[in-house]
């Protein structure tokens, strides 16, 4: 699956995608896109730095906790002790 999307604006756009679709998509980049596209996000967060306590209060609730919990584990896995 290859596909590549441009969008040239002057203005901020609103793009309307399917979750699931997009998450298809991502999976199937390799690990440096990834990277990059998650680098994009943060950097496109910086003027509402707030919004990622939104996220965060989002993803406590239950019916969030499997992301929370994949998150956590895949980007700050635990050190089990020796």
């Amino acid at each position: 699956m290859t596909a590549k999307i441009r969008i040239h604006v002057a203005t901020p756009a609103f793009i309307e995608a399917d979750a699931d679709a997009f998450g298809k998509l991502f999976a199937h980049m390799a690990d440096t896109e990834q990277v990059a596209v998650l680098r994009a996000m943060c950097e496109a967060m910086k003027p509402w730095p707030t919004q990622w306590d939104h996220i965060s209060i989002a993803l406590e609730r239950p019916e969030n906790h499997d992301v929370r919990d994949t998150l956590r584990n895949v980007l700050f896995p635990v050190e089990e002790a020796s």
